[in-house]
């Protein structure tokens, strides 16, 4: 550790910190997620572009925008910051590329927090989708111009409900008491020089702002999803078959599994640092721990997208079994250059008939 805080003082009491605990388990977990997650969401993104059917074209630029934020949390989470957070305080180290670059700690935290965010709008964007999509329902945003405004004021808060908090500048050397008095032996790298305090506790606007943003969010997702509900379970068109209907249904289940399962990698270590916050509970091995857990979003995210939806389920058959997809090519192109030749045997026929006809 080149450098360190003022506020450093040897001591013995870190001699009973585990392996888990430190920077190189970390770091190291951090890469070994990033290779993994990237691989497949590069592999996704070329899923959707190349294999959506007709039939879902409507859902293709949200899965695209949606996997994009998720990728870009990915990247934030495992190689740009990778952030060593000491719960229950607001502090962290980053260990990515970013703070070897320089790049200041708090802008790294501001796009992480904005980031996590984005992707509440994303599940927002998927269920305003399946909304839009159902023919019995009237209320609906039928404009592509009224859609992107809409989604743009939902973009525009995500950016700036926190900004104002990380415009302020803040003394760091009495934030670091702070912590000390709830965490009087963290583990060593909480004294090197990029850590940032973001938060003593008990700052209203953060809190507010934060709570606000949440809220607006969470509503706006549940009002599409119930009003989706209502619809597909309560309302009656016999203009609308039952297979639409059942294709609808099962979209939304599809959804509504894609969202969630990577929601619990978000939102475990969340829960966390509330019962280490309220406990005043510190154990770096558990913070650690915890941010793995939310970096894995991106491989459970694209594991769910890939496996959920038919198409993708096929392509990924076709990889594996890529002797049978061959043999199938094959015996497809054989069979159309018969016909192609049966074809041309029958229009010679038919030619020569009419010459000697002649």
């Amino acid at each position: 550790m080149s450098s360190m805080w003022p506020d450093y003082v040897e001591s013995t009491c870190r001699q009973n910190f585990s392996f888990f605990s430190t920077t190189d388990y970390l770091r190291n977990a951090y890469h070994c997620t990033a290779l993994v997650s990237v691989t497949l969401s590069l592999f996704t993104f070329y899923a959707i572009l190349r294999v959506t059917p007709p039939r879902m074209k409507n859902m293709k630029t949200p899965l695209l925008i949606a996997h994009a934020w998720s990728t870009n949390l990915d990247l934030v989470m495992t190689v740009c910051t990778a952030p060593m957070l000491f719960f229950p305080s607001a502090s962290g180290n980053p260990l990515g590329i970013l703070g070897s670059l320089g790049v200041p700690v708090k802008w790294q935290a501001y796009w992480g927090q904005v980031s996590i965010a984005l992707m509440g709008i994303c599940f927002l964007m998927l269920y305003e989708n399946r909304q839009s999509q159902i023919p019995t329902i009237k209320f609906k945003i039928k404009s592509m111009r009224i859609r992107q405004v809409y989604f743009g004021l939902n973009y525009f808060m995500a950016f700036a409900a926190v900004l104002p908090f990380y415009l302020e500048e803040s003394d760091q050397m009495e934030l670091r008491k702070f912590v000390l008095k709830r965490i009087p032996c963290p583990a060593i790298e909480f004294f090197d020089t990029k850590t940032y305090v973001l938060l003593k506790g008990g700052e209203l606007v953060p809190f507010l702002s934060v709570t606000i943003c949440l809220s607006l969010v969470i509503l706006q997702t549940l009002f599409f999803l119930l009003h989706t509900l209502f619809h597909l379970i309560f309302i009656t068109d016999s203009n609308i078959s039952s297979e639409v209907k059942t294709l609808q249904r099962r979209l939304l289940v599809y959804v509504s599994i894609q969202i969630s399962i990577p929601l619990i990698a978000l939102s475990g270590p969340v829960l966390y640092s509330l019962y280490a916050d309220r406990n005043n509970y510190y154990n770096q091995a558990y913070n650690n721990n915890a941010m793995l857990l939310m970096a894995t979003h991106g491989i459970l995210s694209t594991i769910c997208t890939l496996l959920i939806y038919q198409p993708y389920r096929n392509l990924i058959k076709h990889i594996i079994s890529g002797k049978r997809e061959d043999e199938n090519r094959r015996a497809s192109m054989a069979t159309s250059s018969y016909l192609s030749d049966r074809r041309r045997s029958t229009n010679v026929r038919a030619i020569a008939a009419a010459e000697i006809s002649n």
